[in-house]
C-alpha cells in the first residue's frame, strides 16, 4: 500500500514548479492536480478496511505507518473538494451574477443528482447480482444520500446542501457579504442538525467550503497579506493545524482545523504549482472516481473471497484500473441549457 503514497510522492515533486502568480494556484488545471492528490488518498483510505477485514497481514515497517497516518487524517482529505467547491462558486457569482444564482437549481444541484442516482442504479444493479440485500427503504433514501447501498454518500448530501445553502443566500440578499453570512448561518444550522443525527464526518468540514467563498470575496487583501507575510502565514497556520489537530476530538476545534487545513493547503500552494497530466485526469474526474471507488472493492471480495488476503496488491491493481475505466467509460452528465445571458456587470458586487 505504501506504493501508492510513494508513486503519488513523486508524481507532485517531479511536477513542482515556482510561481509568483497569486492566481495560478487558484485556477482550474491547478486546482485539478491538488484535487487529483487528495482523490488518490480518498480511494487509499477506503481501500484498506476491506483489505484489513480479509485479513491482510500489512507490512510494519511500510505500509503500518502510512496506513495510521491516512486513518490520523480523516475528513481532511476532502477539506480541499469543499474549498474549492466554495471558491468556484464564489467566482462564477462575482463575475456571472443573478443568471449563475439562478442556475444553481439546475447546473449545480440536479446535475450532481442527476449523476449520483445513476451511480445508484449501478450499486443496485450490482447489489442484486451479488446477492447483497439492503430494504427499499435504504435505496430510496439512497437516491437523496441520505443512506449508502454501498456507494459513498455522505460528501454528495454535503455538497448539495452547500449549494441549495448558497442558492437560497443569494437570492434573498443581493449584496455579496449579506449573502455569504446568510449562508454561513444556513449552513450553522445543517451542523447542528447533522450533529443529532449523523456521524461527525457528516458535517465537520463544511465550514471549508465557507473558507472559499471567503478567499474569493477577499483575494485582494490576502494577495497582499501572502506578499508580505508569506513565512509568517505558513509558521502561523502550521501552529494553529497542530493545536487544532490535538483537539480535534472536540467538534467546534474540528471545524476550526478545517478550516485552518484549508488555508494551509492554499498558502503552500501559493508559491508553488504541481505540473502532472496523470493528477490533473483524477482531479477533473474527482466526482466518478469518488462515486464508483467501492464498487471494485465490494465486487471482488464477493466474487473471490481469498483474492484480498492472498493476493492484496492484485486487488488493489484490480480496484484502480476498474474504479479508472468506470470513470473513463462513465461520463458525468452535465446540463448545459443556456440559463446565462450577457451580463456586462455583476449583480453581486462588494
Amino acid at each position: 500500500m505504501i506504493l501508492i503514497l510513494l508513486t503519488l510522492l513523486i508524481l507532485s515533486c517531479v511536477g513542482l514548479r515556482r510561481t509568483d502568480n497569486h492566481d495560478m494556484c487558484l485556477k482550474k488545471d491547478h486546482t485539478d492536480v491538488i484535487k487529483g492528490i487528495f482523490i488518490i488518498i480518498v480511494i487509499y483510505s477506503h481501500m484498506v478496511p476491506y483489505m484489513t477485514t480479509a485479513g491482510v497481514e500489512f507490512s510494519p515497517i511500510l505500509d503500518v505507518p502510512s496506513n495510521r497516518l491516512i486513518y490520523r487524517m480523516g475528513q481532511l482529505m476532502v477539506v480541499m473538494f469543499l474549498f474549492y467547491s466554495g471558491y468556484g462558486v464564489m467566482e462564477s457569482i462575482s463575475i456571472k451574477g443573478d443568471p449563475y444564482v439562478k442556475a444553481i437549481p439546475v447546473k449545480r444541484v440536479l446535475s450532481t443528482l442527476i449523476n449520483y442516482v445513476i451511480a445508484v442504479g449501478v450499486f443496485l444493479a450490482m447489489n442484486k447480482l451479488l446477492g447483497i440485500h439492503y430494504t427499499i427503504k435504504q435505496y430510496l433514501l439512497s437516491l437523496v444520500a441520505w443512506e449508502s447501498v454501498g456507494q459513498s454518500n455522505w460528501y454528495i448530501f454535503a455538497i448539495l446542501c452547500c449549494y441549495v445553502s448558497t442558492f437560497i443566500s443569494f437570492t434573498l440578499f443581493t449584496k455579496r457579504e449579506h449573502a455569504f453570512c446568510f449562508n454561513a448561518f444556513l449552513l450553522l444550522i445543517y451542523i447542528i442538525v447533522l450533529y443529532k443525527f449523523k456521524e461527525g464526518w457528516w458535517y465537520n468540514t463544511i465550514p471549508a467550503y465557507l473558507a472559499g467563498m471567503l478567499v474569493s470575496i477577499n483575494k485582494r487583501y490576502i494577495f497582499y497579506i501572502l506578499d508580505h507575510f508569506y513565512i509568517l502565514c505558513i509558521v502561523v497556520l502550521t501552529c494553529s493545524f497542530v493545536l487544532c489537530f490535538h483537539l480535534r476530538y472536540i467538534v467546534l476545534w474540528h471545524l476550526i482545523m478545517s478550516v485552518v487545513f484549508a488555508f494551509l493547503v492554499y498558502v503552500l500552494t501559493d508559491r508553488f504549482v504541481i505540473e502532472s497530466r496523470i493528477l490533473r485526469w483524477c482531479g477533473k474526474n474527482l466526482f466518478q472516481l469518488y462515486i464508483y471507488q467501492r464498487l471494485p472493492m465490494i465486487a471482488l471480495p464477493t466474487l473471490f473471497p481469498q483474492i484480498v488476503r492472498l493476493y492484496p496488491y492484485i486487488y488493489v491493481s484490480c480496484c484502480l484500473v476498474i474504479t479508472i475505466v468506470m470513470a473513463a467509460l462513465i461520463p458525468p452528465i452535465s446540463i448545459n441549457k443556456k440559463t446565462y445571458s450577457r451580463w456586462k456587470i455583476p449583480r453581486y458586487q462588494s
